[in-house]
C-alpha cells in the first residue's frame, strides 16, 4: 500500500474513532425550532391586515381604481366573473387572466393570469409585482400568490360577501389568513388591498341567491352580525359671530343618544368629517391618535336610550359630521 493510500485509511479509521465516542442522541439535537422528539406546530399568527383604499393616498387609490375598473370591464366585455391582471414593478401591464372554466375548474382568473405571463414574458417568480382580481383570491390562488412571490394583491369583492350574501360557492376562508403564512416561503408579508370599487365589482357578481338550478350556487353557512351603531348624533346650532379679524365663527351643540332598546354601547368612537378639519375648541369629546377620531370625554358606556351632551366652535358656518363607529 503507499503512502496515499495508508494516509487515507487513518482518516477513515479516525473519522470512526470520533463517530463512536458518543451515541447519536434525537433527544439533543435540535431540528429548526423544534428538537427531534417534540411535538411541532406552526407559531401562532393573526391573518394579515387588509388594507382599506380609503386610508389609501389619494393618487395610490386612483392608480388602483383605475386597474380595477379596467379588469372590470374586461368581465363584462366576455361575461365573466373573475378576472385578473398582472402588472410589472415599473407599473406595466403584462398580462390578464379570465376564468373561463376552461381546461378545467381550478383555471381560477389568478392561476391563468400567472400562467400567461410566464408563457408570453418568461416570468417564473414575481417577485415585486403586483396582482389585481375581481374577486378576493380563493384559498387556493392566494397559496399560489404566495408561491409566486407577489408583493401587492388587490381585489374588489370580499370572499364573505361571495359567499355570505351572493350565494356563490367558494371556501370559507379570507385570504387574509392565507398569506399570513408568508414565513413558510418569504422574509416579509405581501400587501393586501381588498375593497377597491367594492360597489361595482360586488354589482358585477349580482346574485345568485334567487337561482339555486346555478353551477355557483350553494346555500350560504355564515354567521351574520350588524355592526350598525344604535348612536344618533344631533346637532344644534346655538350661535354664530365674526371677530375683529372678520372670520366667523359658529357654536354647535350636540346629543349622541343610544337609540337601542337593549343594547349597552361601551366605549364607542366617533368619525369627525370633513377630515382633518378640526374645530377651535370641543368640550364632551376627546381626540385620540387615530385621524379625525373621537371619544367620549367621560362616561365610557351608553345604557339602552340614554344620552350624552358635547359642542364644539368652528370656524365658518358649517357643523361638522360626527359618525358612531361603535360595535356592540
Amino acid at each position: 500500500m503507499n503512502k496515499l493510500g495508508l494516509f487515507l485509511t487513518f482518516l477513515c479509521l479516525f473519522g470512526i474513532a470520533l463517530a463512536c465516542e458518543s451515541d447519536y442522541n434525537p433527544n439533543l439535537v435540535t431540528i429548526g425550532e423544534c428538537k427531534a422528539n417534540d411535538v411541532a406546530h406552526w407559531r401562532e399568527t393573526d391573518s394579515l391586515p387588509v388594507v382599506n383604499p380609503a386610508d389609501l393616498p389619494a393618487a395610490d387609490r386612483t392608480v388602483h381604481e383605475e386597474r380595477m375598473a379596467y379588469i372590470l370591464s374586461l368581465a363584462r366585455a366576455q361575461n365573466k366573473k373573475f378576472v385578473a391582471s398582472i402588472y410589472s414593478p415599473a407599473g406595466e401591464l403584462l398580462c390578464v387572466g379570465i376564468n373561463t372554466g376552461s381546461p378545467n375548474i381550478i383555471s381560477h382568473g389568478e392561476i391563468v393570469a400567472i400562467n400567461n405571463c410566464t408563457t408570453l414574458h418568461g416570468i417564473k417568480s414575481f417577485t415585486g409585482h403586483t396582482l389585481y382580481t375581481t374577486g378576493e383570491p380563493c384559498a387556493m390562488c392566494a397559496s399560489a400568490l404566495l408561491w409566486a412571490d407577489f408583493k401587492t394583491i388587490v381585489w374588489g369583492t370580499f370572499n364573505s360577501d361571495l359567499l355570505c350574501k351572493i350565494c356563490m360557492s367558494n371556501i370559507p376562508m379570507d385570504s387574509s389568513y392565507i398569506f399570513s403564512r408568508y414565513y413558510g416561503l418569504r422574509p416579509t408579508a405581501p400587501v393586501l388591498i381588498g375593497g377597491v370599487l367594492r360597489a361595482d365589482a360586488d354589482a358585477w357578481f349580482g346574485t345568485y341567491c334567487n337561482r339555486p338550478t346555478s353551477i355557483y350556487y350553494i346555500k350560504p353557512q355564515c354567521a351574520c352580525q350588524n355592526t350598525s351603531s344604535p348612536l344618533n348624533v344631533t346637532q344644534t346650532l346655538v350661535n354664530t359671530w365674526i371677530d375683529g379679524n372678520q372670520v366667523q365663527y359658529s357654536q354647535f351643540n350636540a346629543v349622541i343618544r343610544n337609540n337601542a332598546n337593549n343594547v349597552t354601547v361601551t366605549n364607542p368612537t366617533f368619525k369627525s368629517l370633513p377630515s382633518g378639519v378640526n374645530p377651535t375648541q370641543i368640550w364632551g369629546l376627546q381626540k385620540t391618535s387615530v385621524a379625525d377620531q373621537w371619544v367620549l370625554s367621560w362616561n365610557p358606556m351608553l345604557t339602552p336610550n340614554q344620552t350624552f351632551s358635547f359642542g364644539y366652535i368652528i370656524q365658518g358656518a358649517t357643523e361638522l359630521t360626527f359618525n358612531a363607529e361603535a360595535q356592540h
